[in-house]
């Protein structure tokens, strides 16, 4: 079974502390855009229409991680008046979020659920949160008829889902794979890229695609090392000997040629609507 699929794994290994997603979503702070992809996604939004109703918004979060995202739009959230269930399969994921939405002003509720299982959420919420979550759901079709079914039957209701590209940081895996060749050849993102989401989302939703692409010129190499360690460390697999000085030593020739490491990043946001 791949691994981005794998709940044994995923759980015990990949998730059962924060420490490699949050060296993923550390080497983002290099990027050359005005604003994080965080805000930029909360900048994609109009949720006047559902603040207009004399209820909180309610709000459910599938895979919430370690609450970046919340953290990142604190101040943007905290204009409405909200009612959040934040959910992931891991209570290491869900204790990092307490810390990170600590300063979030909504009624808060935290919970262990998956994605492959979303019964008790059914028809009560007017946002659901999905954003790189749906590599990991074993049946994709299934888990986004889930996702759907957790929304209300408000017109204004949406459910917001982000993954990645194909290309997404290509670039990174490539070298580990040119360097050794037991470096994993699959990605976590790999069974539920934007060429699987535009293909699959539209049979169950309407959709509105937004692009998010960008730059990272990465100048730290501990970061990056961090970043690539994380695809491979839970894995328990050993690399050559020389791996990571070979490297530093591509990393270093191109930082002395430009004054960064470039990395290209493309990942969509579907906000999506029933049919």
């Amino acid at each position: 079974m791949p691994e981005e699929i794998n709940k044994e794994y995923l759980k015990k290994k990949q998730y059962n502390t924060t420490k490699y997603l949050e060296a993923r979503i550390k080497i983002h702070q290099f990027t050359k855009n005005e604003i994080g992809f965080h805000e930029w996604i909360f900048n994609q939004y109009d949720l006047n229409e559902l603040k207009n109703n004399k209820d909180p918004i309610t709000v459910l979060d599938v895979g919430c991680g370690t609450g970046v995202f919340w953290k990142k739009n604190v101040e943007n959230f905290n204009k409405f008046e909200l009612d959040v269930t934040f959910t992931d399969a891991t209570s290491a994921m869900v204790e990092k979020e307490k810390v990170n939405t600590a300063e979030l002003k909504a009624k808060k509720t935290y919970e262990i659920a998956d994605i492959d299982d979303l019964s008790k959420y059914k028809n009560q919420f007017d946002i659901v949160f999905c954003h790189n979550v749906l590599y990991h759901a074993e049946n994709k079709d299934n888990s986004i008829k889930n996702l759907k079914e957790c929304l209300n039957d408000k017109q204004s209701s949406f459910c917001s889902i982000t993954t990645n590209s194909e290309k997404h940081m290509l670039n990174v895996y490539e070298i580990g794979r040119s360097l050794d060749k037991n470096f994993p050849t699959d990605r976590i993102i790999d069974s539920f890229t934007e060429e699987v989401a535009d293909k699959m989302l539209p049979n169950h939703f309407k959709i509105e695609k937004k692009i998010e692409e960008e730059e990272l010129r990465v100048t730290d190499w501990e970061i990056l090392m961090g970043f690539v360690a994380s695809g491979v460390e839970p894995r328990g697999i050993k690399l050559v000997d020389n791996f990571w000085d070979n490297y530093k030593k591509i990393y270093d020739e191109e930082f002395n040629k430009n004054g960064y490491f470039k990395i290209i990043k493309r990942s969509p946001l579907y906000i999506c609507k029933k049919l």
